[in-house]
């Protein structure tokens, strides 16, 4: 049996933190005090504490903004992978959803990518690049990909409303999800940069290829979440 003399004091400072949250020291989405306090209040050096921090981000429980410090985690985002609903419409029957598309561009398709559409290599595409918040905090980043064959003026009809939608209501198509991978990544880049996080912070990759009811793939989502942000759901009687 593990007792507080035989545990380091990263494990220590760990289980002080987490007794802490469970308790609402603080409350979700609220900034913890700085780590100098805290290795001060907690009785540790700062790397044993750091070891402590990056555990509880790790397991879900805090994240970081970057040069802002560290923040209680926030109710997670239900999010079901079945279910043809869009961002937009989920989020907003359980808290409030924000969004905002920050680039749309006519990308021509690669070798790989025209395979993924199944398409020649050359033909165009749009890209829609932007992020996605609940609750007021940016919880992931989205690089679209629209295949332009099917709706050549599909970025004229867009204009800040939900893929979903505009396929349903411009274009007379349902989306069907014709395939799903999820892998964990460490956040870098534009993603890391658009969601406030640290560099290499832990997240989800999600890619979602949709199709029309005839199995012609009509758009690629490449999704990246915060690690904290977000409950995986899939059920079977939401599957179209």
């Amino acid at each position: 049996m593990t007792t507080e003399a035989t545990m380091t004091s990263a494990a220590i400072a760990r289980q002080a933190l987490q007794q802490a949250l469970q308790k609402k020291h603080w409350h979700a989405g609220e900034k913890l005090p700085p780590e100098r306090e805290l290795c001060e209040t907690l009785g540790v050096k700062r790397m044993s504490l750091r070891q402590a921090l990056l555990a509880l981000e790790n397991e879900g429980a805090i994240f970081r903004i970057d040069r802002k410090g560290w923040f209680v985690a926030q109710p997670r985002f239900i999010y079901d992978l079945l279910d043809y609903v869009s961002f937009q419409r989920s989020a907003s029957e359980q808290g409030e959803a924000s969004w905002k598309d920050l680039k749309q561009e006519q990308i021509e398709t690669d070798a790989e990518l025209a395979a993924d559409f199944g398409i020649p290599p050359g033909n165009p595409l749009l890209r829609v690049y932007g992020w996605g918040a609940f609750n007021g905090h940016r919880i992931f980043v989205h690089d679209v990909l629209i295949n332009l064959r099917h709706a050549p003026n599909y970025a004229e009809k867009l204009a800040g409303r939900s893929f979903t939608e505009v396929w349903e209501q411009e274009f007379d198509i349902l989306p069907q999800l014709a395939d799903l991978k999820i892998r964990p990544v460490r956040l870098e880049g534009m993603p890391q940069q658009q969601l406030g996080c640290t560099s290499g912070a832990p997240g989800l990759y999600i890619k979602r290829t949709k199709t029309d009811e005839e199995g012609l793939v009509i758009q690629i989502d490449r999704e990246f979440w915060r690690f904290e942000s977000l409950e995986l759901r899939f059920s079977p009687e939401t599957a179209r």
